[in-house]
């Protein structure tokens, strides 16, 4: 193999597919991305046997066509550290020479024909949205997804497709954040849940002002999405998620509108003081002030007043600050909704047209 490339787009597609490798694996190869070069330019794959990514570069120079294994994290740390704008690849005998500026370089390659093949996918339904779309929704909801490996059923994002709305639900069993996004597309329904790092590195591939169109195609065991020259495909989660739209609260005897950012910036000072042991802050509407109180008995305790607009008679509720603050960062409104009952059955905090929040309350306090 033989090619001729810029540094920049070399690395950008590179980069595509180089966060796909496992760091530790009982298959070494694996830490490999395959590069092949044909008639079409350069295409990049990489798989972990649950992930796999593909990215294409078409504005190079193929003098000899051919296949080559290259290490993940050595190739990607060096196409970083280039400093000249192309780069001359040459491959032969399971070695690489990367040329550079007055830089060579040589990798050692494992045997290509051991490297995985791509996966033969087919979906059975597929839809299309705005890939920015996706990046917002995304942004809306991943925070709220488990963490715990015990967990695995909410490790990962839903995707719900039903009657041309897609939706995205994230959440660890004490919260919960909804985004949608209607579409044009009469498709059958098709449900997913998707790990959250198929999503995360789908999204850290795509610019965020881009106005590309991402295909997304659901299978019965994986989901594969499409954007321009990248494809990433991935093994799906145990798809006993939660039925979310149960957790949704459908009325409320109080709805207040509260200034997102004098919010977000009181639940901080008062957080400062709340318990290690219960991390708790108690807010407490009446008329149209809000109170937020938090105590430490180690510590000392904090109060906080601010002004609201209520409908309903208010009333007292207490939540983890950090829970509601991560909704609140992920919020572009200046003015949240907030819909509460008392402070025993969750609240829903209304943080866009298409997105919502449900936060459990801490009860027994």
């Amino acid at each position: 193999m033989k090619i001729l490339c810029d540094r920049q787009e070399l690395q950008d597609a590179f980069a595509v597919v180089g966060g796909i490798p496992p760091l530790k694996t009982s298959k070494p190869v694996l830490q490999s991305v395959l590069l092949r070069a044909g008639d079409d330019g350069l295409t990049f794959f990489a798989t972990d046997n649950e992930m796999s990514a593909r990215s294409q570069l078409s504005s190079v120079k193929v003098s000899q066509p051919g296949v080559i294994l290259l290490p993940a994290r050595e190739t990607a740390a060096l196409l970083r550290e280039l400093g000249e704008s192309t780069v001359s690849i040459q491959a032969q005998d399971g070695r690489c020479r990367i040329e550079c500026g007055g830089g060579a370089f040589e990798l050692l390659s494992n045997d290509a024909n051991e490297f995985p093949s791509e996966p033969n996918f087919k979906p059975d339904v597929e839809i299309e949205i705005a890939a920015r779309e996706l990046i917002a929704m995304q942004r809306a909801t991943a925070f709220a997804v488990a963490r715990e490996e015990t967990r695995y059923a909410i490790n990962g994002l839903l995707l719900d497709f039903i009657d041309g709305c897609l939706r995205m639900v994230g959440t660890d069993g004490r919260r919960l954040a909804l985004a949608y996004a209607n579409l044009q597309s009469n498709a059958d329904r098709a449900r997913a849940v998707v790990p959250l790092r198929a999503i995360q590195m789908l999204v850290k591939a795509l610019p965020a002002d881009t106005d590309q169109v991402l295909r997304i195609g659901f299978g019965k065991n994986q989901v594969r999405f499409t954007v321009g020259t990248v494809q990433l495909i991935a093994q799906l989660l145990d798809n006993r998620f939660p039925e979310y739209e149960q957790v949704i609260p459908k009325a409320a005897e109080s709805t207040i509108d509260i200034d997102r950012q004098a919010l977000e910036r009181n639940l901080r000072r008062v957080a400062i003081l709340a318990s290690d042991d219960v991390r708790m802050v108690r807010l407490k509407f009446a008329g149209n002030e809000l109170e937020l109180t938090a105590e430490s008995s180690n510590v000392g305790k904090a109060r906080q007043t601010m002004s609201v607009e209520m409908k309903g008679k208010g009333g007292s509720i207490a939540f983890n600050p950090d829970f509601l603050i991560d909704a609140l960062k992920a919020c572009d409104l200046d003015v949240v909704r907030m819909d509460m009952t008392d402070g025993s059955v969750p609240a829903k905090f209304t943080l866009g047209e298409s997105y919502c929040y449900v936060l459990m309350p801490i009860s027994g306090s």
